[in-house]
């Protein structure tokens, strides 16, 4: 058995609380990986040299939020590629991966997709035809056709890289083998979050109607929309991006959430007012106005997707999230793989990312005859001044038989000690974890020192998260005063 793609999430390149982005002291990006990534690119190459059975190298799969565009400069999140690019396919060693990369787009760099878009209907125009609309999502199987331009043309800054790829999926990929009855698919894990469904959900408090979409198809048009208007290209705002801070910050105050809320419905009534001559303060029926509405709509889904965001930071996987989850797998995706496949997988395992709490386990779901092996890969950024265990990272590993184990890479540090690099499944029998499990011991010394790295890491960002926010309320504090 060999491991064929490992999948990777939420590296927010270029972000400045991402352990994988290189910055120098004074904030500005640095040439080369950071400590971190070079250290976990060590203990993979360690790692995938023992378990290996042949000399073909595993395929990356970056499962969204990779480049983190919707808080990051472009030319900072290009900087940062460039890092991660050194130090899995250095130019003086070995490559870690193929060369093509494959790259599922998530909330971040939903910009990316919409890049992919309209290359893709241009392309269309010029060979004579005349498409109907953007494409909204791509085949779950098979090698997506959209290609990556952005990362691509930062490709050809390594001359050495000549031929490499990356193709673009959205919002699921995966993979299918018909004679065994397995398949692994993975999606980023945003629209499994009530907060990128709210013009859905918004439609549903209108229409008193099913608020979550019947199809991939549906689900996208609707909301994709919204995910660009929220920050998807945020990072290139100027002062504005820059003062927006993360959304998931915003989610941990419960007055900064309502306040989120709040401007959103301004903006909206504001603008039917100022551009469609449209008195928000109209009555509608029994006294309620269209300010009413709006307000009432965007706080059944910014609102309250921002109370359970802050509700989960406790726990992995709330009630809600395991039914959000459990409609995903059984409704658009069951439809979108009976559209592609001849029959549902017997044997389905799904990758998902966008919490940045590593799990996994085995999940009935309607539709399917077995429970579902459901992985989440966590995330390389710290949401939080103060540290929560259930917070971490993990790597995915598929193998040519398509089982799945989650490299689980570091949790943040309970009581100090930070638990060993090591590799679980999600409770079937597997092969997989079993050879990898002793691989991973063979390169123990490799994730050790990753795991000290990290550590050290976590510890520096959480000091200088506490530092800013004691700043902030101190400038609070004085101004108050004033």
């Amino acid at each position: 058995m060999s491991i064929r793609q490992v999948v990777l999430s939420d590296l927010h390149l270029g972000a400045r609380d991402s352990l994988l982005t290189h910055v120098h002291g004074n904030g500005e990006i640095a040439d080369g990986p950071s400590e971190v990534l070079a250290a976990f690119a060590n203990g993979m190459r360690a790692t995938l040299g023992a378990s290996q059975s042949d000399q073909e190298k595993p395929q990356l799969v970056l499962l969204g939020d990779a480049l983190d565009l919707g808080l990051s400069p472009f030319g900072d999140v290009s900087k940062s590629f460039l890092q991660l690019l050194d130090a899995f396919f250095p130019a003086d060693g070995t490559d870690l991966f193929d060369r093509e990369i494959i790259y599922v787009a998530g909330n971040h760099d939903h910009h990316l997709w919409r890049m992919a878009q309209d290359h893709g209907f241009l392309t269309r125009l010029e060979s004579g035809g005349m498409p109907g609309d953007l494409e909204s999502v791509t085949r779950i199987f098979g090698t997506p056709s959209h290609r990556c331009r952005l990362m691509e043309s930062l490709i050809a800054h390594r001359p050495h890289l000549r031929g490499a790829s990356v193709k673009i999926a959205y919002p699921n990929w995966g993979l299918s083998n018909s004679e065994t009855g397995r398949a692994v698919v993975m999606h980023h894990g945003h629209y499994l979050d009530g907060m990128y469904r709210a013009l859905s959900n918004m439609r549903g408090f209108l229409d008193d109607s099913e608020a979550r979409p019947a199809t991939m198809r549906q689900l996208e048009q609707e909301n994709g929309p919204w995910i660009d208007f929220l920050w998807s290209d945020l990072g290139s705002a100027g002062e504005i991006g820059s003062d927006a801070g993360s959304l998931y910050e915003v989610m941990l105050s419960a007055g900064a959430s309502h306040d989120f809320a709040e401007s959103i419905a301004r903006r909206i009534t504001g603008g039917l007012h100022s551009r469609l001559g449209i008195d928000p303060k109209m009555p509608l029926k029994y006294g309620v106005t269209l300010d009413n509405l709006i307000r009432a709509g965007v706080d059944v889904t910014a609102g309250r997707a921002a109370e359970r965001q802050r509700d989960g930071y406790g726990h992995v996987l709330g009630e809600a999230e395991i039914d959000d989850l459990g409609w995903y797998l059984g409704t658009p995706m069951v439809h979108q793989m009976r559209e592609e496949l001849p029959d549902v997988p017997h044997e389905l395992s799904f990758i998902f990312g966008h919490t940045h709490k590593p799990f996994q386990d085995d999940l009935l779901v309607e539709g399917y005859d077995v429970p579902v092996g459901v992985f989440n890969t966590g995330g390389w950024v710290l949401d939080e001044p103060t540290l929560m265990p259930v917070q971490g990272c993990a790597a995915m590993l598929v193998s040519d038989e398509l089982e799945v184990a989650s490299l689980r890479l570091f949790n943040d540090p309970t009581d100090g000690v930070m638990a060993p690099v090591r590799v679980e499944g999600s409770g079937r029998v597997s092969r997989l974890v079993d050879e990898t499990s002793a691989a991973v011991d063979g390169a123990s010394d490799h994730w050790a020192d990753f795991s000290r790295i990290v550590h050290a890491r976590i510890i520096e960002e959480a000091d200088a998260r506490v530092r800013k926010m004691l700043d902030r309320s101190n400038a609070q504090l004085r101004e108050a005063a004033e």
